[in-house]
Protein backbone atom coordinates (compact mmCIF):
# COMPACT_ATOMS: atom_id res chain seq x y z
CA UNK A 1 0.00 0.00 0.00
CA UNK A 2 1.19 2.88 -1.15
CA UNK A 3 1.05 6.38 1.53
CA UNK A 4 1.06 9.03 0.09
CA UNK A 5 3.71 11.97 1.29
CA UNK A 6 1.17 14.18 2.51
CA UNK A 7 0.48 11.54 5.41
CA UNK A 8 3.90 11.48 6.66
CA UNK A 9 3.96 13.47 9.26
CA UNK A 10 0.47 13.08 10.86
CA UNK A 11 1.76 9.05 10.71
CA UNK A 12 4.86 9.59 11.96
CA UNK A 13 2.93 11.48 15.00
CA UNK A 14 1.10 8.60 15.43
CA UNK A 15 3.73 5.96 15.89
CA UNK A 16 5.47 8.57 18.22
CA UNK A 17 2.16 7.74 20.52
CA UNK A 18 2.87 4.22 20.23
CA UNK A 19 6.22 4.29 20.75
CA UNK A 20 5.44 6.40 23.73
CA UNK A 21 3.15 3.59 25.17
CA UNK A 22 5.78 1.00 24.79
CA UNK A 23 8.66 3.35 26.29
CA UNK A 24 5.77 3.85 29.30
CA UNK A 25 5.52 -0.20 29.77
CA UNK A 26 9.66 -0.67 29.42
CA UNK A 27 10.07 1.56 32.77
CA UNK A 28 7.11 -0.08 34.14
CA UNK A 29 8.94 -3.14 33.89
CA UNK A 30 12.14 -1.33 34.70
CA UNK A 31 11.24 0.49 37.81
CA UNK A 32 10.05 -3.60 39.05
CA UNK A 33 13.46 -5.13 38.45
CA UNK A 34 15.85 -2.19 39.74
CA UNK A 35 13.79 -1.37 42.95
CA UNK A 36 16.33 -1.97 46.10
CA UNK A 37 15.58 -2.58 49.39
CA UNK A 38 13.33 -1.16 50.99
CA UNK A 39 11.54 -0.22 48.12
CA UNK A 40 9.44 -2.74 46.54
CA UNK A 41 9.44 -0.71 43.00
CA UNK A 42 11.56 2.44 41.80
CA UNK A 43 8.87 4.90 41.33
CA UNK A 44 10.94 7.82 39.96
CA UNK A 45 10.34 5.36 37.01
CA UNK A 46 6.75 4.95 37.31
CA UNK A 47 6.41 8.37 37.04
CA UNK A 48 8.38 9.01 34.19
CA UNK A 49 5.58 6.02 32.91
CA UNK A 50 3.09 8.13 33.44
CA UNK A 51 4.25 11.07 31.60
CA UNK A 52 5.50 9.12 28.37
CA UNK A 53 1.56 8.38 28.64
CA UNK A 54 0.37 12.04 28.74
CA UNK A 55 3.23 12.78 25.68
CA UNK A 56 1.65 9.87 23.81
CA UNK A 57 -1.59 12.57 24.14
CA UNK A 58 0.31 15.26 22.78
CA UNK A 59 1.02 13.11 19.75
CA UNK A 60 -2.21 12.07 19.36
CA UNK A 61 -3.70 15.23 19.15
CA UNK A 62 -1.12 16.50 16.59
CA UNK A 63 -1.61 13.65 14.01
CA UNK A 64 -5.08 14.43 13.59
CA UNK A 65 -5.02 18.52 13.71
CA UNK A 66 -2.05 17.28 10.86
CA UNK A 67 -4.27 15.44 8.89
CA UNK A 68 -6.87 17.66 8.89
CA UNK A 69 -5.32 20.72 8.77
CA UNK A 70 -3.31 19.02 5.30
CA UNK A 71 -6.54 18.06 4.48
CA UNK A 72 -5.54 13.92 4.30
CA UNK A 73 -7.50 11.99 6.34
CA UNK A 74 -7.90 8.22 5.29
CA UNK A 75 -8.88 4.91 6.58
CA UNK A 76 -4.98 3.94 6.83
CA UNK A 77 -4.76 6.90 9.43
CA UNK A 78 -7.34 5.74 11.50
CA UNK A 79 -6.44 2.49 11.74
CA UNK A 80 -3.02 3.27 12.79
CA UNK A 81 -4.13 5.92 15.32
CA UNK A 82 -6.27 3.13 17.03
CA UNK A 83 -3.46 0.44 17.12
CA UNK A 84 -1.55 2.76 18.39
CA UNK A 85 -3.93 3.99 21.13
CA UNK A 86 -4.62 0.72 22.21
CA UNK A 87 -0.68 0.11 23.16
CA UNK A 88 -0.43 3.88 24.83
CA UNK A 89 -4.01 4.24 26.18
CA UNK A 90 -4.84 0.64 27.12
CA UNK A 91 -2.24 -2.21 27.52
CA UNK A 92 -0.04 0.57 29.31
CA UNK A 93 -2.02 2.00 31.87
CA UNK A 94 -3.67 -1.41 32.33
CA UNK A 95 0.03 -2.69 32.88
CA UNK A 96 1.38 0.53 34.78
CA UNK A 97 -1.67 0.05 37.46
CA UNK A 98 -1.39 -3.35 37.89
CA UNK A 99 2.23 -3.74 38.54
CA UNK A 100 2.39 -0.43 40.98
CA UNK A 101 -0.99 -1.81 43.16
CA UNK A 102 0.59 -5.29 43.54
CA UNK A 103 3.68 -4.38 43.86
CA UNK A 104 3.42 -1.86 46.66
CA UNK A 105 0.71 -4.27 48.89
CA UNK A 106 2.50 -7.17 48.51
CA UNK A 107 4.36 -6.93 51.19
CA UNK A 108 2.17 -4.91 53.75
CA UNK A 109 -0.95 -7.58 53.11
CA UNK A 110 -1.81 -9.76 55.96
CA UNK A 111 -0.99 -13.19 55.87
CA UNK A 112 -3.53 -15.72 53.88
CA UNK A 113 -5.14 -12.36 52.35
CA UNK A 114 -3.07 -12.41 48.62
CA UNK A 115 -5.67 -13.60 47.15
CA UNK A 116 -7.38 -10.46 47.06
CA UNK A 117 -4.65 -8.87 44.80
CA UNK A 118 -6.36 -10.39 41.87
CA UNK A 119 -9.07 -8.11 41.86
CA UNK A 120 -6.00 -5.63 40.33
CA UNK A 121 -5.88 -8.19 37.63
CA UNK A 122 -9.23 -8.15 37.32
CA UNK A 123 -9.74 -4.70 36.82
CA UNK A 124 -6.62 -4.03 34.85
CA UNK A 125 -7.99 -6.83 32.26
CA UNK A 126 -11.51 -4.55 32.45
CA UNK A 127 -9.86 -1.83 32.21
CA UNK A 128 -7.89 -2.74 28.83
CA UNK A 129 -11.06 -4.70 27.26
CA UNK A 130 -13.02 -1.94 27.43
CA UNK A 131 -10.03 0.24 25.93
CA UNK A 132 -10.41 -2.32 22.90
CA UNK A 133 -14.00 -1.58 22.63
CA UNK A 134 -13.95 1.97 23.02
CA UNK A 135 -11.24 1.70 20.21
CA UNK A 136 -13.32 -0.61 17.98
CA UNK A 137 -16.45 1.16 18.25
CA UNK A 138 -14.77 4.11 17.30
CA UNK A 139 -13.50 3.03 14.02
CA UNK A 140 -16.47 1.77 12.77
CA UNK A 141 -18.13 4.87 13.60
CA UNK A 142 -15.84 7.13 12.79
CA UNK A 143 -16.06 9.58 9.69
CA UNK A 144 -13.87 12.16 8.58
CA UNK A 145 -15.78 15.47 8.31
CA UNK A 146 -14.43 17.76 11.02
CA UNK A 147 -18.19 18.76 12.39
CA UNK A 148 -18.60 14.64 13.07
CA UNK A 149 -15.69 15.02 16.09
CA UNK A 150 -17.11 17.65 18.25
CA UNK A 151 -18.31 15.41 20.84
CA UNK A 152 -17.26 11.49 21.64
CA UNK A 153 -19.67 8.89 22.61
CA UNK A 154 -18.14 7.50 25.64
CA UNK A 155 -15.09 8.62 27.31
CA UNK A 156 -12.22 8.95 25.09
CA UNK A 157 -9.43 6.49 25.87
CA UNK A 158 -6.42 9.31 26.42
CA UNK A 159 -8.39 10.99 28.82
CA UNK A 160 -9.44 7.55 30.72
CA UNK A 161 -5.29 7.17 30.51
CA UNK A 162 -4.44 10.50 31.23
CA UNK A 163 -7.11 10.04 34.73
CA UNK A 164 -5.77 6.97 35.70
CA UNK A 165 -1.66 7.72 35.32
CA UNK A 166 -2.18 11.27 36.90
CA UNK A 167 -3.47 9.42 39.81
CA UNK A 168 -0.74 7.19 40.10
CA UNK A 169 1.84 9.91 39.30
CA UNK A 170 0.63 11.77 42.52
CA UNK A 171 0.27 8.52 43.94
CA UNK A 172 4.34 7.41 43.52
CA UNK A 173 5.42 10.89 44.77
CA UNK A 174 3.29 10.05 47.78
CA UNK A 175 4.81 6.22 48.35
CA UNK A 176 8.47 7.46 47.83
CA UNK A 177 8.17 10.76 50.20
CA UNK A 178 6.51 8.93 52.78
CA UNK A 179 4.33 12.42 52.61
CA UNK A 180 -0.03 12.22 53.48
CA UNK A 181 0.52 8.33 54.12
CA UNK A 182 -3.16 7.94 54.36
CA UNK A 183 -4.16 9.65 51.65
CA UNK A 184 -1.59 7.03 49.63
CA UNK A 185 -2.84 3.96 50.99
CA UNK A 186 -6.37 5.50 50.18
CA UNK A 187 -5.94 5.96 46.61
CA UNK A 188 -3.63 2.99 46.54
CA UNK A 189 -6.99 0.60 47.23
CA UNK A 190 -8.54 2.62 45.13
CA UNK A 191 -7.01 2.62 41.93
CA UNK A 192 -8.43 -0.68 40.65
CA UNK A 193 -11.73 0.51 41.35
CA UNK A 194 -10.85 3.56 39.24
CA UNK A 195 -9.82 1.57 36.47
CA UNK A 196 -12.79 -0.17 36.17
CA UNK A 197 -15.32 2.46 36.07
CA UNK A 198 -13.20 4.56 33.62
CA UNK A 199 -13.20 1.31 31.76
CA UNK A 200 -16.87 0.81 32.03
CA UNK A 201 -17.04 4.68 30.87
CA UNK A 202 -15.29 4.30 27.75
CA UNK A 203 -17.96 1.89 26.30
CA UNK A 204 -20.68 3.85 27.59
CA UNK A 205 -22.98 6.22 25.55
CA UNK A 206 -22.18 9.42 27.78
CA UNK A 207 -21.49 11.90 25.69
CA UNK A 208 -17.75 14.14 26.42
CA UNK A 209 -16.82 17.36 24.60
CA UNK A 210 -13.96 17.61 21.96
CA UNK A 211 -12.14 20.24 23.45
CA UNK A 212 -9.69 20.62 21.14
CA UNK A 213 -11.59 20.70 18.26
CA UNK A 214 -13.76 22.96 20.57
CA UNK A 215 -10.95 25.18 21.23
CA UNK A 216 -9.43 25.40 16.94
CA UNK A 217 -13.29 25.33 15.29
CA UNK A 218 -13.43 29.18 14.50
CA UNK A 219 -11.34 32.15 15.41
CA UNK A 220 -10.59 33.18 18.77
CA UNK A 221 -9.30 36.41 20.60
CA UNK A 222 -5.89 37.18 21.29
CA UNK A 223 -6.70 36.72 25.17
CA UNK A 224 -8.49 33.62 24.69
CA UNK A 225 -4.67 32.35 23.51
CA UNK A 226 -3.74 33.92 26.38
CA UNK A 227 -5.68 32.03 28.93
CA UNK A 228 -5.05 28.50 27.16
CA UNK A 229 -1.27 29.82 27.48
CA UNK A 230 -1.76 30.29 31.36
CA UNK A 231 -3.00 27.25 31.76
CA UNK A 232 -0.21 25.13 29.71
CA UNK A 233 2.05 26.75 31.65
CA UNK A 234 0.09 26.08 35.34
CA UNK A 235 -0.45 22.07 34.08
CA UNK A 236 3.90 22.42 33.23
CA UNK A 237 4.84 23.59 36.11
CA UNK A 238 2.54 21.91 38.86
CA UNK A 239 1.98 18.92 37.00
CA UNK A 240 1.68 15.99 39.59
CA UNK A 241 -0.54 18.78 41.40
CA UNK A 242 -2.82 19.37 38.90
CA UNK A 243 -2.83 16.83 35.98
CA UNK A 244 -5.24 15.25 38.35
CA UNK A 245 -7.80 17.89 38.88
CA UNK A 246 -7.50 18.22 34.76
CA UNK A 247 -8.45 14.94 33.81
CA UNK A 248 -10.92 13.65 36.76
CA UNK A 249 -12.65 17.19 36.34
CA UNK A 250 -13.16 15.73 32.41
CA UNK A 251 -14.25 12.82 33.52
CA UNK A 252 -17.18 13.66 35.73
CA UNK A 253 -17.88 16.33 33.00
CA UNK A 254 -19.55 14.01 30.75
CA UNK A 255 -21.99 12.78 33.50
CA UNK A 256 -22.73 16.20 35.18
CA UNK A 257 -23.48 17.35 31.57
CA UNK A 258 -25.85 14.22 30.52
CA UNK A 259 -27.91 15.14 33.85
CA UNK A 260 -28.12 18.85 33.21
CA UNK A 261 -29.34 17.91 29.43
CA UNK A 262 -31.83 15.18 30.98
CA UNK A 263 -33.26 17.88 33.54
CA UNK A 264 -33.62 20.47 30.87
CA UNK A 265 -35.53 18.36 28.70
CA UNK A 266 -37.89 17.38 31.43
CA UNK A 267 -38.73 21.12 32.39
CA UNK A 268 -39.14 21.94 28.34
CA UNK A 269 -43.09 22.39 27.98
CA UNK A 270 -44.82 19.16 26.24
CA UNK A 271 -45.26 20.16 22.57
CA UNK A 272 -49.38 19.64 21.15
CA UNK A 273 -49.46 17.29 18.33
CA UNK A 274 -49.60 18.78 15.15
CA UNK A 275 -48.64 22.48 16.59
CA UNK A 276 -46.74 24.59 13.72
CA UNK A 277 -43.41 26.14 14.85
CA UNK A 278 -43.33 29.53 16.63
CA UNK A 279 -42.64 31.94 13.68
CA UNK A 280 -39.34 34.39 13.99
CA UNK A 281 -41.06 37.80 14.80
CA UNK A 282 -39.09 39.46 11.80
CA UNK A 283 -41.62 36.88 9.49
CA UNK A 284 -44.36 37.18 11.66
CA UNK A 285 -45.06 40.28 10.36
CA UNK A 286 -47.81 41.39 7.07
CA UNK A 287 -46.77 41.69 4.04
CA UNK A 288 -48.31 45.25 3.42
CA UNK A 289 -45.21 46.43 5.39
CA UNK A 290 -42.23 45.60 3.28
CA UNK A 291 -42.48 48.80 1.62
CA UNK A 292 -43.75 47.96 -1.45
CA UNK A 293 -47.23 49.53 -3.13
CA UNK A 294 -50.36 47.30 -2.23
CA UNK A 295 -51.64 45.86 -5.09
CA UNK A 296 -55.18 46.49 -6.19
CA UNK A 297 -58.22 44.27 -6.52
CA UNK A 298 -59.43 43.04 -9.85
CA UNK A 299 -62.93 43.95 -10.48
CA UNK A 300 -65.24 41.35 -11.07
Amino acid sequence: MKIPRVLILPSLCTLANALCGFGAITLTTHALLGAEPPLTIRFIDVRWAGYLIILAMVFDALDGRLARFARATSDFGGQLDSVSDAVSFGAAPAFLMNRVVVESLRDVMPAGMEDILRIAWICAAVYLGCALIRLARFNVENVHEEEAHMTFKGLPSPAAAGALVSLIIILAEFLETGSYPHMARTLLWMLPIVAAILGLLMVSGVRYTHLLNQLVRRRRPISHLVIVLMGILLVVSLREKVLPVVFVGYVFSGPVSGVFRLLAGRRAPPKTPGEPPPVPEDEDQDDSDDGSPETPPIAS
